[in-house]
């Protein structure tokens, strides 16, 4: 069955399209600045590395999915309901998914900056299960939200989401930040490795504080439309998480020199350039 829509509900509906396509943009310009430094860096991977599916879930697979709800969102109105809510729904727990694995690649650079010390894995573990805590209500709450299908709004309870996403992604900057003044003075390429990883920390943050400041936007404000905030978020998680692992893979280069025949973890190699030059 068909909804029928009326003119203000299909003006609103070209507002999201344009926000998926510029949001898709994005992404496609990401991918393509970075190509030949994925080419160089990921592809010599083995394919058990772990680093190397997380990249191409947050590189190829969002891509993927983000130009496929593009396509669909060409189609409305003239798609059934049951089309429409499906999309919501995968977009929904896309997100999610996309949230948690970026968190667990800055908690896998977190715990190479600190050498891989037993305390540093027990508060990013604890950190991420609590996280995880505080958003399993919200997140189910969003589904009672979903029967107007794109048009849907925004549960009540996504402040606690937010409010928690915030105070992860602030604890992560925070450590990074500690390490890198901890090693004020000291030379050579343990220092460069900590300086790239603040940097790209920031920058991450940065971008995550845009996001979850649009998020609590869309909290506050009325009439808003929440399914801008997925393809926001799609496009913030793909570029954020790719380029963190790219940056990893690139320093790990730099320092062994890229080794195809190796099993080991990105952040191996990392952790050794680190305890030669700060232990």
């Amino acid at each position: 069955m068909v909804n029928p829509v009326t003119g203000t509900a299909a003006a609103t509906i070209q507002g999201i399209y344009y926000h998926s396509l510029a949001t898709l943009a994005l992404s496609l310009w990401d991918f393509l600045t970075k190509f030949e430094d994925e080419v160089h860096y990921i592809w010599p991977m083995k394919r058990n590395h772990a680093f190397k599916w997380l990249y191409i879930f947050h590189r190829h697979f969002l891509l993927a999915a983000h130009i496929v709800c593009q396509i669909t969102l060409y189609s409305l109105p003239a798609v059934s309901s049951s089309i429409s809510l499906a999309l919501v729904v995968f977009l929904t727990i896309l997100t999610q998914c996309t949230d948690f694995t970026l968190e667990v690649i800055l908690a896998f650079r977190l715990f190479a900056l600190f050498g891989r010390r037993p305390w540093i894995s027990r508060l990013l573990g604890c950190l991420i299960l609590a996280d995880l805590l505080c958003c399993i209500r919200p997140v189910i709450s969003y589904f009672k939200w979903f029967g107007g299908g794109i048009l849907y709004q925004l549960s009540p309870e996504a402040n606690i989401q937010v409010a928690s996403t915030t105070v992860m992604h602030s604890t992560f900057i925070t450590l990074a930040v500690v390490k890198h003044i901890s090693i004020v003075g000291v030379r050579g390429v343990g220092r460069k490795v900590i300086s790239q990883f603040t940097l790209d920390g920031i920058i991450t943050f940065l971008m995550m504080m845009g996001l979850l400041g649009l998020a609590f936007t869309m909290c506050t404000a009325r009439d808003s439309q929440p399914i801008i905030l997925l393809f926001w978020a799609l496009a913030v998680h793909s570029i954020c998480g790719s380029r963190l692992i790219l940056g990893m893979a690139c320093i790990q280069a730099r320092i062994r020199g890229l080794q195809e025949d190796e099993s080991i973890m990105l952040t191996t190699h990392i952790d050794i350039c680190l305890s030669e030059d700060l232990d």
